[in-house]
């Protein structure tokens, strides 16, 4: 529902940017020489997260690469964690 909800708004403001009607101009304050409202950029940062969750519903996503830790006492639940100590002691000389 929330995608249904975000896919209307962005249509919404896509339709207003397209024709823009008389009172369009009155609705948005410029602003000469000040920075942007925070909300200036919020058509790209919906349609950014409109896109990420079709790639993730699609199964397009790309999960983060992290870097895989290597746990040895996990890995190695024969040994005693003294063993394995004693076994990167002597793996590290």
């Amino acid at each position: 529902m929330a995608e249904n909800e975000l896919a209307q708004k962005l249509q919404r403001r896509l339709v207003l940017e397209d024709a823009p009607g008389p009172g369009a101009e009155g609705e948005v304050p410029e602003h000469n020489g000040e920075e942007k409202p925070v909300t200036a950029n919020a058509d790209s940062e919906l349609s950014a997260k409109l896109t990420r969750r079709n790639d993730i519903n699609e199964g397009n996503a790309v999960p983060a690469t992290r870097g895989q830790v290597f746990n040895p006492y996990t890995e190695f639940k024969e040994f005693s964690r003294k063993q394995i100590k004693d076994m990167e002691g002597m793996f590290r000389q």
